[in-house]
């Protein structure tokens, strides 16, 4: 039901764009757009977390809107795993660039980089609604009531692969197919789907913290700006897609597929208690 709610309010979100007939490759920040369309693109950043706060409001038994959030401040967790979240994405775009150098791959003129003042308004609306606006829903309701029917694997699977489905909204756009190709398609795929997994491991590796997924989220965010890529977006890079699958698999062989941990125990969920 919940990923039902999920569809209907992207593409309720983004119909303005069809109606207004907007090619979506050829805006960037600061276009003249209609009201409407920017609010309805603004909104599907946070549809994964109002579907989710809908399904427990109106399912019975799902529990309540207050449990649900709860575990996005859960701020009492080892310093080790904020560090994981917060540095981790930009040591894997770090890394990336040095794999392209011995490769002999195009890598940016400079390594780092600090976004424009002009960028810093639109990073920050993209941070809160990368890592409040779907990570309620996917790490928050979605991951922990798949794991325990599932085990922890594969529920970051199944998530992963709705999140990309989610993402790749774009393609239904005028332009947008064209403008992601069939190669960004099935990047988004893998990259999203490795990255599930390792969100997974931290969710549960932490005991239900959401704000150290939240806090992830928003790091490959800022990584992405802060560490540039050679002509694309991290979501059609090949190298940050292979190096999250990488990081998946090495969860994967020293954690466990069922747990994704060492705890060896799922987060409690809305509703269990």
């Amino acid at each position: 039901m919940w990923a039902a709610i999920v569809a209907i309010i992207t593409l309720l979100s983004i119909l303005p764009i069809f109606i207004y007939h907007v090619d979506l490759s050829t805006l960037s920040f600061g276009s003249d757009i209609p009201v409407v369309v920017g609010v309805g693109i603004l909104l599907t950043g946070y549809a994964p977390a109002f579907a989710a706060m809908l399904a427990v409001r109106f399912v019975p038994g799902s529990g309540s809107i207050r449990q649900l959030l709860a575990p996005s401040v859960r701020w009492r967790v080892h310093p080790v795993w904020y560090a994981i979240a917060i540095f981790g994405p930009i040591g894997l775009f770090l890394v990336g660039d040095v794999i392209r150098s011995l490769l002999g791959l195009e890598v940016p003129a400079a390594w780092l980089a600090v976004p424009a003042a002009s960028a810093l308004v639109f990073l920050a609306g993209a941070l809160i609604a990368g890592s409040f606006g779907e990570e309620v829903g996917w790490r928050g309701l979605a991951q922990p009531r798949l794991q325990p029917r599932r085990g922890a694997l594969v529920a970051a699977i199944v998530v992963g692969v709705l999140w990309s489905l989610w993402h790749l909204w774009p393609v239904l756009t005028p332009g947008g197919l064209a403008a992601t190709g069939v190669a960004g398609v099935v990047l988004t795929f893998v990259r999203l789907t490795a990255t599930s997994v390792v969100y997974a491991w931290l969710l549960n590796s932490t005991r239900g913290s959401l704000l150290i997924v939240m806090l992830a989220h928003a790091g490959h965010n800022i990584a992405a700006q802060v560490v540039p890529l050679p002509g694309g977006t991290q979501q059609v890079d090949p190298v940050t897609a292979l190096l999250y699958l990488a990081a998946a698999v090495i969860v994967v062989l020293f954690y466990g597929a069922k747990w994704l941990s060492k705890t060896h125990a799922y987060p409690l969920v809305a509703g269990s208690a």
